[in-house]
């Protein structure tokens, strides 16, 4: 009976301990995929191309009460060149959306800024912000894999820029309408020309042919003069 109870006793001792070394090997493992699997970021200095030192996490918290300070991510890939220029793809189409809200979508809008002194350096805009690169190694059939999945992400604030492109959207429509007013002066005063003229040459029974080539010199001189200003007026 006693020979019984002890072979028992050494038999769930022996199943205890394998269960607890297969829990602890399952344990293990799962840290060491979990560990490998596991995200790593590193800052990114996009002006040299080049990765600095590894941080534990980045710190992407977008600033309260501030509308343009944007989180900007590149697609993921395996080839950092291509993630760069993907990751300043977005930087250039969250321009052009700030772009379009300034300018009520014209259809010149970006062109029309940039004739005014607004000038886009994409890298330059991202500069004040970190960038943080991060590098992905996937898990295949329990082993890591030889590829490595690179993503950009920075939380880039585009404020500066937007206030800049109200100022120089407002010189822009101001010079727009001063173009309309004069021309519109201009027509004026070009009718009341005109008339005024043409009554003083019938008054004086000025030839008909006469009348036509002083009209039409007026007219062509008036219409050049309009054409300089608004020109001027463009390029100020």
């Amino acid at each position: 009976m006693d020979n019984r109870l002890y072979k028992s006793t050494i038999l769930v001792l022996l199943l205890s301990l394998s269960t607890f070394a297969v829990a602890q090997e399952s344990v293990r493992v799962k840290s060491d995929t979990s560990q490998t699997n596991s995200s790593k970021y590193y800052l990114f200095d996009l002006e040299n191309n080049r990765k600095g030192g590894s941080i534990k996490q980045p710190e992407l918290v977008i600033p309260t009460g501030n509308a343009y300070a944007l989180r900007i991510e590149s697609d993921l890939s395996v080839d950092l060149p291509g993630v760069e220029a993907s990751f300043l793809s977005k930087v250039d189409a969250a321009v052009n959306n700030i772009i379009n809200e300034v300018t009520g979508n014209h259809i010149n809008g970006r062109s029309l800024l940039e004739e005014r002194g607004l000038q886009i350096d994409l890298i330059e805009l991202v500069a004040p912000s970190d960038t943080y690169l991060q590098e992905h190694t996937p898990i295949l059939a329990g082993q890591p894999s030889n590829i490595t999945n690179y993503h950009l992400i920075a939380i880039v604030d585009f404020k500066p820029l937007q206030a800049e492109m109200k100022q120089l959207w407002r010189e822009v429509m101001l010079g727009d309408r001063l173009v309309q007013y004069i021309m519109i002066a201009s027509i004026v005063l070009i009718i009341l020309f005109l008339f005024r003229g043409n009554q003083v040459m019938r008054s004086r029974d000025t030839n008909r042919t006469i009348r036509l080539i002083v009209n039409s010199a007026i007219l062509i001189a008036t219409i050049a003069a309009l054409a300089g200003v608004a020109i001027m007026l463009h390029w100020i």
